[in-house]
């Protein structure tokens, strides 16, 4: 019997086939005259529920008119899907790994995130993210666009039908990171603040000297899909998100999200904290 678990690299494949599709404005009609295919097979492959081979891909890609960085990386992630071995990064104004990423936030219909360091981007103003953006290394043409594309995620939570359910816990640290200085963090915290008033935003914050909790040190989204696609765990590392998609390792990031978020601080006490640190900066 076929397992019904889909791996990262197939889901990220397939819905970023589908968007590529989409924008090209490519019918699915067509797409099945050029692989030989039935319809089925390319809502298959854009749902993940198979995978596409390798000259399937190629076709594709050369249909959609893809950039020279995006066929590289997703001709080798497909390749490396098959292989199972760590795949390369690539670089360009925005990284095409990027990309996947936010095709997978675009479908997702929750995301759980926690981290120690930072607000996560669907939460961020444009001032905290140039800054964050500036902090490593990134400048001229390369930031704005970065930052265009960062600021445009934000729609996921009030602009969409229906809106990514996000559930964040953040420690307090990072509201007191001072990124982009004492105006530019305040800010940040205020904008937080009135997205809390949404019903699909929660914020929760991890108080200083709360000690050791499950995922200390460790900056991660857990995606929820829809369709009956698996959860899917984003990991920040300085090279770029890495996919986790092991039934057992997702199981784990589960559970271990329930733990910290038990031991944060509710959801009021947190908007208390978020209004105090607004006042102190």
């Amino acid at each position: 019997m076929t397992s019904p678990h889909r791996s990262a690299a197939r889901i990220q494949i397939g819905t970023t086939l589908r968007r590529m599709r989409e924008e090209a404005g490519v019918p699915r009609e067509r797409v099945a005259e050029v692989l030989h295919c039935t319809l089925t097979k390319i809502s298959n492959i854009e749902n993940a529920i198979s995978g596409v081979k390798q000259a399937e891909l190629e076709k594709l890609l050369d249909l959609y008119r893809a950039d020279d960085a995006t066929r590289e990386d997703l001709l080798s992630l497909n390749s490396e899907a098959h292989r199972r071995r760590p795949k390369s990064k690539i670089g360009g104004a925005i990284h095409p790994w990027l990309r996947r990423i936010l095709d997978v936030e675009a479908i997702a219909s929750e995301a759980l995130y926690s981290s120690f360091e930072l607000i996560p981007a669907v939460l961020q103003t444009e001032p905290y993210a140039r800054a964050l953006m500036a902090g490593i290394g990134l400048g001229g043409e390369t930031l704005e666009k970065n930052l265009h594309l960062r600021m445009e995620r934000r729609a996921l939570l009030t602009d969409r039908e229906p809106p990514l359910q996000l559930w964040a816990v953040i420690a307090e640290p990072a509201l007191r990171a001072n990124i982009g200085g004492p105006e530019v963090m305040r800010d940040q915290v205020k904008h937080m603040v009135a997205l809390t008033e949404l019903d699909n935003v929660v914020v929760q914050v991890m108080p200083q000297g709360a000690g050791a909790h499950a995922l200390t040190g460790t900056t991660l989204t857990l995606f929820r899909l829809p369709d009956k696609l698996p959860s899917l765990v984003s990991v920040d590392t300085p090279f770029g998100a890495q996919f986790v998609d092991g039934l057992d390792q997702l199981e784990k990031t589960s559970r271990w999200f329930d733990y910290t978020r038990a031991k944060a601080l509710g959801v009021e006490e947190s908007r208390e904290l978020l209004t105090r640190i607004t006042e102190e900066t």
